[in-house]
């Protein structure tokens, strides 16, 4: 526990990787990352069978 007037924020600070999205057929998804090194984050779609399928689970790389 701290006892401070400064921010939390202030003091543990950490910048979050920026996010990109990708128009995939039924959706968008969310990922981090440059060149073959994207990595999925998210899903939007209103699709709920899109959330099954295996390469668009959070963690898999985009190809």
């Amino acid at each position: 526990m701290l006892y401070t007037v400064v921010s939390e924020y202030d003091i543990f600070f950490s910048r979050s990787p920026s996010r990109n999205y990708l128009d995939v057929s039924g959706g968008k998804l969310e990922y981090i990352g440059k060149g073959k090194n994207k990595k999925i984050v998210g899903l939007f779609s209103t699709d709920p069978s899109m959330y099954l399928r295996a390469d668009y689970q959070p963690g898999k790389t985009i190809k």
